[in-house]
């Protein structure tokens, strides 16, 4: 009897702790066997697979026709100045500190040569925000091409995170680290990793932050950024996942931006 009584004590506190927190991930691989057709990345139209918003520029991102039956690789639309995808689940709004959110974006693109680009060239980010159709409140980190300044006087690229007027940037990014070549802008990066991560801080309205930037071809991490970013609206709603690439168009060639894989993960504990 005594053992019996142990078990259900020891059951008992098996399911209190196993129930004070909950984790939930959703990860796609953009492949036909999880639904996904033809066509733009939008719920209206992926009806099988209705997991993203993308209303900020209709039709940017793409599954072109012709790739079935596998797919695997969505791309930003050649003739699209950008594109924003809005994963249309949000969490978080009855977080408590030390809850966290997660968020990861593996992609390549076709680099850029060692020139000085005329205007900023935002190659992709992911972040969150308070809004499933629109960037509100956002917290993101992203790599880019400055037009000026030291971190584009010789070719390279910048990894930065930015959120609620606070940010942070890491240059001299180099061709090498992320697999690029600085000759030619028709050759594609080696298959890299966006991974950003909040964690709600005790202190309201703030979100302690880290970003890594890694090449998943030479399992190497080429930046990390941590951060505390302040962002009151925020605080205390759900934020949707999103990923995003603006940069210059070039019709005809869908190579330019390549998204392989999205993640968005939370994880939060009891009250």
């Amino acid at each position: 009897m005594k053992s019996h009584r142990n078990y259900l004590i020891l059951a008992a506190l098996l399911v209190a702790t196993t129930s004070s927190y909950a984790i939930t991930t959703f990860s796609t691989d953009f492949d036909s066997s999880e639904g996904y057709v033809d066509g733009p990345l939008d719920y209206t139209h992926q009806t099988a697979a209705p997991h993203f918003n993308e209303a900020q520029f209709a039709g940017g991102f793409y599954l072109p026709y012709g790739s079935s039956p596998n797919f695997g690789t969505l791309r930003r639309n050649p003739t699209a100045v950008g594109a924003t995808a809005y994963y249309k689940i949000g969490e978080g709004s009855a977080f408590t500190a030390g809850n966290t959110w997660s968020i990861t974006l593996d992609f390549t693109f076709e680099g850029l040569p060692d020139v000085t680009p005329s205007a900023d060239a935002f190659i992709a980010s992911v972040g969150f925000s308070t809004s499933s159709t629109s960037n509100e409140n956002s917290i993101y980190a992203g790599i880019k091409r400055k037009v000026s300044g030291s971190n584009s006087a010789n070719g390279l690229y910048q990894f930065f995170i930015t959120g609620g007027g606070d940010a942070e940037a890491i240059g001299g990014v180099s061709y090498t680290a992320i697999g690029d070549d600085p000759r030619d802008d028709n050759d594609l990066t080696d298959n890299l990793r966006i991974a950003l991560s909040l964690t709600k801080s005790a202190t309201r309205g703030q979100f302690d932050a880290v970003a890594q930037l890694i090449n998943l071809d030479t399992s190497t991490t080429v930046a990390t950024i941590t951060k505390t970013l302040t962002q009151s609206n925020a605080y205390q709603a759900d934020l949707f996942g999103y990923f995003k690439s603006s940069s210059e168009k070039e019709d005809g060639n869908f190579d330019l931006f390549n998204a392989n894989a999205f993640s968005y993960r939370h994880q939060a504990t009891a009250p």
